[in-house]
C-alpha cells in the first residue's frame, strides 16, 4: 500500500512539473512573439520613415531642377531676338514635358510648323480648315484637348505624331494657344498621353505669347486666321452685359462641340460618311441646344445661334448636307 501512494504522488509530481513547464514554454512563446511583432513594427516604422524621407528629399530636388529649367527657359526668351528663335525655344523648353510637340504658326489661313521636337517635321504646312482642333484653340484663345486624329489635327500633324510614337497609340493631342494683341498667332501641339505634364507648358505658352506681343509689330496680329470668315456679323450691342453674354455663348457653343468631337468620334466619323451627322449626334446637339436657347437665346434679342455656327463649322467642316435632312438648322 505504502508503494502503491508513492508512486501515485510521484506521477501526480511529474504532471505537475510537466504542466509547469508547458505552461512556460507557452509564455516564453507568446513574449518572443510579442517581441518579434514589436521588433517588426518598429524596422518597419523606421524603414518607411526613411524612404519618406528619401521621397521627400528626391521631391524637394525634382522641384528645385524643375524651377531651374523653367527660369532658365525664361530667360532665353527674354533675351530671345526675334520670334523664330522664341518658338524654338519654346519647343526645346517643352520637350521634357512631352512625348512629342510642334510649334505652329498661321498665314494666309495656313498652318505651319515653324518648330518641333522632331527637325523633319518643321516646314510642314497645312490648310487649317482641315483641323478641327486647331480652329477651335484658336476660336477660344484658350487650351484645347483633342483626339490626335486627322480630321482634329490634320493629315500632315497626325502622321507625324503618329510616327513619333512609334506606332503606338497616340490618343489625345493637347493645343495652347500663343496670343498676341488679343490674336493668336501661333500653336504648340503636344502628346504624350498621361506622361503630359500640362501645368508647365501651359506656363511657357502663356510666356511666349507675352515676348512675342512685346516684340512683334501690331501689323503681325493680322496674319491670325480669321476663323470666323463665314460667320454672320452679330448684332452689336452698347450694353456691357448683352457683349459679355455673347461671349460666354461662343465658349459655350465651342465647348459643347468639342465634347462632342471629343468623345464621339466614332459616331461623328459615322454620321459624316452617311451624311447624317444630326441623326448620330441627336442626343447631344439637342441637350446642347435646349441649354444654348435657355442660357443664351432667351435672354438677348441680338443674340446668334454661335452653337449652329460651331455645329455647322467643326462638325460638318461648313457642308450643312453632311448634317442631315432630319437637322433642324439655326434656332434665329
Amino acid at each position: 500500500m505504502h508503494g502503491g501512494a508513492a508512486s501515485s504522488n510521484e506521477l501526480t509530481w511529474r504532471e505537475i512539473v510537466e504542466h509547469h513547464h508547458s505552461s512556460m514554454v507557452d509564455e516564453l512563446a507568446v513574449r518572443l512573439d510579442s517581441d518579434l511583432q514589436t521588433a517588426l513594427a518598429q524596422a518597419v516604422a523606421a524603414e518607411r520613415a526613411r524612404a519618406e524621407n528619401q521621397v521627400s528629399v528626391a521631391c524637394e530636388q525634382a522641384r528645385r531642377a524643375q524651377s531651374e529649367s523653367l527660369n532658365q527657359s525664361l530667360r532665353r526668351m527674354r533675351n530671345a531676338p526675334n520670334d523664330e528663335n522664341i518658338l524654338k525655344i519654346l519647343s526645346e523648353s517643352c520637350a521634357p514635358y512631352a512625348q512629342h510637340s510642334v510649334v505652329l504658326v498661321f498665314e494666309n489661313h495656313q498652318a505651319r510648323v515653324a518648330a518641333s521636337s522632331q527637325t523633319d517635321a518643321v516646314g510642314v504646312t497645312f490648310d487649317i480648315d482641315a483641323a478641327a482642333a486647331v480652329v477651335a484653340a484658336v476660336e477660344s484663345r484658350d487650351p484645347v484637348t483633342a483626339l490626335a486624329s486627322e480630321t482634329e489635327l490634320s493629315p500632315e500633324l497626325a502622321r507625324g505624331f503618329a510616327a513619333a510614337g512609334n506606332g503606338n497609340s497616340v490618343g489625345n493631342a493637347y493645343l495652347f494657344p500663343l496670343t498676341s494683341r488679343h490674336s493668336v498667332v501661333a500653336m504648340l501641339v503636344a502628346s504624350g498621353g498621361t506622361s503630359l505634364v500640362s501645368a508647365p507648358v501651359e506656363l511657357l505658352c502663356e510666356a511666349a505669347g507675352m515676348r512675342l506681343d512685346a516684340i512683334l509689330p501690331a501689323s503681325e496680329s493680322a496674319k491670325a486666321p480669321d476663323i470666323a470668315q463665314h460667320a454672320p456679323a452679330r448684332a452689336e450691342s452698347a450694353d456691357p452685359e448683352d457683349r459679355k453674354l455673347h461671349l460666354q455663348a461662343q465658349r459655350m457653343a465651342r465647348v459643347r462641340v468639342a465634347e462632342m468631337r471629343l468623345y464621339n468620334e466614332r459616331e461623328l466619323r459615322e454620321g459624316a460618311a452617311a451624311g447624317n451627322i444630326y441623326g448620330s449626334l441627336k442626343s447631344a446637339i439637342d441637350t446642347a441646344r435646349n441649354q444654348f436657347l435657355q442660357s443664351f437665346l432667351a435672354k438677348s434679342p441680338t443674340m446668334v445661334d454661335y452653337l449652329h455656327l460651331e455645329i455647322l463649322q467643326s462638325l460638318a467642316h461648313g457642308d450643312d448636307r453632311l448634317l442631315g435632312r432630319q437637322y433642324p438648322g439655326p434656332m434665329v
